[in-house]
């Protein structure tokens, strides 16, 4: 899946035909034990919210928010590949799309119902950024989970 298929995607939000292509696309896309050995998860694996919780606060507290490629002015591709040949085997971080879309990856992978969300970022005085400035993600199990391992300090778990 490239980047424009991503980016309209991210257009549709909750669109269900394209979330479903997105999760069957991004489930095939890994090797889940790397990425669970990558955030140093050992634990069950099955779609409940108890593993969500755990794998989210896994990734923030082994993962780094840093965006030092856009700094240096490098090509970044909105791709899930991308995102987890970045994360996982170059074992580096990176910014909110990239990480937030590895993780969605991962959960795909392992079963989990996961919607790409287009988000904003408020500042000090509560203005809100332009919109697909942030990503985040729904997970849909027994009740909604927002999940988000892309935005620096940030909440532990969902």
């Amino acid at each position: 899946m490239g980047g424009d298929q991503l980016r309209r995607l991210l257009r549709l939000g909750s669109d269900a035909q394209a979330c479903m292509r997105y999760n069957d696309v991004a489930g095939s896309l890994m090797d889940v034990r790397a990425y669970l050995d990558r955030v140093g998860y050992h634990g069950p694996i099955e779609p409940t919210a108890d593993t969500l919780r755990a794998l989210h606060r896994q990734h923030m507290l082994n993962v780094p928010f840093e965006n030092l490629d856009i700094g240096l002015g490098r090509k970044i591709a909105l791709d899930p590949e991308c995102f987890v040949e970045k994360i996982v085997h170059r074992r580096r971080g990176g910014f909110c799309y990239e990480l937030n879309g590895a993780f969605a990856t991962l959960l795909v992978a392992l079963g989990f119902r996961v919607t790409l969300l287009s988000a904003r970022v408020a500042n000090d005085q509560g203005v809100a950024s332009k919109e697909f400035d942030h990503l985040a993600l729904q997970i849909d199990l027994e009740d909604r989970w927002l999940a988000d391992v892309g935005f620096g300090e940030n909440f532990l778990e969902p």
